[in-house]
């Protein structure tokens, strides 16, 4: 493996002061879907286990041939989850994390990158125990918002609606949609048959969804998972719908004595360091 020296100037309380080691580079120097180049940089002195995600902003990245290896129509990129985190066995020796970066292909000619350098953007709850909420057997709570000291600290609601509230706002939202019809000139049975349409269609559950209300004006959020007797998460996907949010499991139903688990981005736990590669051996 090629070491590099990280560039790393002090970056107040959460700055981590260690070297970057290049693990490895696939490079696919194709025309097809998939040409990219990706490199997985290994941050020895962190334990895999202790990032729960991460991402690497690129500011510059050129290869010896002179090409810039950025997408000028690439999008920022969101906070990946430490799949191998999640995975990692308590009994085994720690892992170093690892994270990793995805650029253009590089110039056929080429057989180096002159230089990549930016920021690594790692989440590590374990920094600040006021951001990660657990809530025990949290289906008792349906129709009452969760109490926990870390919602609070960071401003997150979030409220299990029960069968009688959604009843309730299936209807508000019938009878709105009724009103905005009959305003457009439909009556009678046409009437009827687009406001029974539009509730079948609303707010339905798929076995296992749990339906919440939930605010997060500062977006702290980063994941929402379930956790069951063993110890084991699930993850949870979200989806928005008509001022409410989904919780599903892809179909596995959460059982009644499963906690709920809310990690939460704050300024304590989301740690930011500068790094700089150069003359990195393309394969």
């Amino acid at each position: 493996m090629i070491k590099f020296a990280l560039v790393l100037p002090l970056l107040a309380a959460t700055a981590l002061a260690q070297d970057v080691t290049v693990r490895q580079v696939n490079d696919r120097r194709t025309n097809g879907h998939f040409s990219q180049l990706m490199i997985y940089m290994e941050l020895p002195k962190l334990h895999d286990s202790d990032v729960a995600a991460s991402r690497v902003l690129v500011s510059a990245a050129t290869d010896d041939a002179g090409r810039s290896l950025l997408d000028p129509e690439g999008h920022e990129p969101e906070l990946e989850p430490n799949s191998r985190g999640m995975m990692a066995k308590d009994d085994g020796p720690p892992q170093p994390a690892v994270v990793t970066l995805t650029l253009k292909n590089p110039d056929r000619k080429a057989t180096a990158l002159k230089e990549v350098r930016g920021e690594i953007e790692l989440f590590m709850p374990s920094k600040d125990p006021n951001s990660t909420a657990e809530i025990a057997k949290f289906l008792s709570f349906s129709g009452k918002p969760l109490n926990h000291r870390a919602l609070k600290a960071n401003g997150v609601e979030i409220t299990l609606v029960s069968p009688t509230q959604l009843a309730a706002e299936k209807k508000r939202l019938g009878d709105a949609k009724r009103k905005s019809l009959k305003e457009s000139g439909y009556d009678g049975e046409d009437l009827e048959s687009y406001v029974k349409s539009y509730l079948d269609s609303l707010l339905t559950l798929d076995q296992g969804e749990v339906l919440v209300r939930l605010k997060d004006p500062q977006k702290r959020i980063q994941s929402i998972v379930y956790v069951d007797p063993a110890g084991e998460a699930k993850h949870v996907s979200t989806r928005d719908e008509e001022g409410m949010t989904i919780l599903s499991t892809w179909g596995e139903k959460p059982q009644p004595e499963w906690k709920l688990r809310v990690s939460m981005k704050t300024a304590k736990n989301v740690v930011r360091q500068p790094f700089a590669l150069t003359n990195v051996p393309l394969p």
